[in-house]
Parts: structure tokens; C-alpha cells; sequence
């Protein structure tokens, strides 16, 4: 995660989606799901891009396998009581594939399941196609 340049573009935006839907029932966890991400550049990474969420190394890969993520980044948003995934895909449609950025953003499915979340409504859009860095699987 720590190298792929979508994840680092998008980690301002997850930084301001943080600061607007964090609460005592919504909490915020990056996952770094290749053995090489060390706890030192894990640190590092939050330190650079300022963000005020747990990040966590998934050495194992428990967390990965059990959401299905495919790629960094990919966001999931759990329903841990429920055991039941609410939303998993893209941030936003601001990439159309890896090396292609689109001129304007049309489409913020995070943030819509999020505003959805915290209304207390459901959640539209359950899945989109993250696009990034794949995971390597080990």
C-alpha cells in the first residue's frame, strides 16, 4: 500500500472522509496487507500523509482474505455486528483503470454509502470495481 501512488493520492481525500463520518459506531482502519509493509513505514505513512486512523500490517493476510480485497486501495465498509459488508469497492470513479486519471470526478461511492451509513439509510451502490495496486497473495 505503501507504494502504490493511487493509495497515496487518495489517502488525503480518506483523511477528510475520516474527519467528516468518524464516530463512536463508524471507526476507521487502513489495512497494509503485503509482508514487506514494515511497522517503520507504516508509521511513516501516517506520519506523511497525516492520518489520524489505526493503521494496521496484515502479515497473514487474515483481514485481506476475509474481505475479498483485491487491490490497494479498495475500501470495505463492515458491519462487524452484522457480520455483513455494506459497501466494497473504489473510493471514487477518479481513476477509469491504473494510469488513467479522469479530468472530473463524477462519482463518490464511499462517501454516498457513508452519508447513507449515517443517516441511517441503506446503502445504494454495494460494490464497485476498485481500481489500483494489486495485492500480492502469498
Amino acid at each position: 500500500m505503501e507504494d502504490c501512488p493511487i493509495s497515496q493520492q487518495y489517502s488525503y481525500q480518506l483523511r477528510e472522509l475520516y474527519k467528516s463520518y468518524s464516530s463512536d459506531n463508524m471507526t476507521f482502519i487502513g489495512i497494509f496487507p503485503n509482508r514487506y509493509s514494515s511497522e517503520e513505514n507504516i508509521e511513516k505513512y501516517k506520519n506523511k500523509y497525516g492520518l489520524p486512523f489505526e493503521l494496521k500490517r496484515d502479515y497473514y493476510q487474515t483481514i485481506t482474505c476475509k474481505m475479498n480485497a483485491q487491490v490497494t486501495p479498495e475500501v470495505v465498509i463492515y458491519n462487524e455486528k452484522e457480520d455483513e459488508i455494506l459497501y466494497q469497492g473504489r473510493i471514487d470513479d477518479s481513476y477509469a483503470r491504473v494510469g488513467q486519471k479522469r479530468l472530473f470526478t463524477r462519482n463518490h461511492e464511499l462517501r454516498d454509502a457513508l452519508e447513507a451509513i449515517k443517516n441511517d439509510l441503506p446503502v445504494v451502490i454495494k460494490e464497485t470495481e476498485a481500481v489500483g495496486c494489486f495485492i500480492t497473495f502469498y
